[in-house]
């Protein structure tokens, strides 16, 4: 029998506290979002979310105290992955897209994904006067100006003309209302429909 065969196999190092404790928050998270297209943000509760997340209550409650900063939480994470992604990761000094280019970047990677659906949950609640409402507010804000000037300037826009801020803000208007629709339509071709036909709109603009 060779050497190599006789080695013992290499025990895989333990994880470290923190790694525990990240995979717990990723977790909480996820089935969060998850939630949140199931069943609706009043329906958020930890006690589902930990069931969901295959985690015990008390490892939840010891990475986020209250129903709100799991919430909180989840949101975050959500506009993270956004923000990272494709097109929002691109440097627009080195690649620009086109209208059409655009518009199915936009839509094949945050509106038609069916977690759209839990941000708006969360960006509804945004509205409230209370302190997850605050909370929310700031990730929301913060996300939108970045959002909004690297859209412009993937277009080849000029991030102080107003008329082409005005054409991101319809562009994500008209996005937004379709996945709004594509909830509830039972025709899973009519998204796509619209989209093309939004897409020789906007040519035509």
């Amino acid at each position: 029998m060779s050497a190599e065969a006789k080695s013992p196999p290499v025990a895989k190092p333990r994880r470290t506290q923190a790694e525990r404790s990240q995979e717990t928050r990723n977790k909480v998270c996820e089935a969060t979002l998850q939630a949140l297209v199931e069943v609706g943000y009043e329906q958020i509760s930890t006690t589902l979310i930990a069931q969901k997340a295959q985690v015990s209550r008390g490892a939840l409650t010891h990475q986020f105290p209250t129903r709100n900063d799991m919430l909180v939480a989840a949101f975050e994470r959500q506009v993270s992955e956004w923000q990272n992604g494709y097109p929002f990761g691109l440097d627009p000094e080195k690649e620009q897209l086109s209208v059409d280019e655009l518009i199915d970047a936009l839509w094949d990677n945050i509106f038609a994904n069916g977690r759209y659906v839990a941000a708006i949950e969360l960006m509804l609640a945004a509205r409230q006067d209370n302190e997850l409402g605050h909370a929310l507010r700031d990730i929301l804000v913060s996300w939108i100006r970045k959002r909004d000037r690297i859209t412009v300037r993937l277009v080849g826009g000029d991030v102080d003309d107003a008329e082409a801020d005005l054409k991101v803000q319809l562009h994500l208007s008209v996005l937004r209302g379709i996945a709004m629709h594509q909830s509830f339509d039972s025709d899973p071709l009519t998204a796509q429909k619209l989209i093309d036909l939004w897409k020789r709109i906007a040519r035509q603009a």
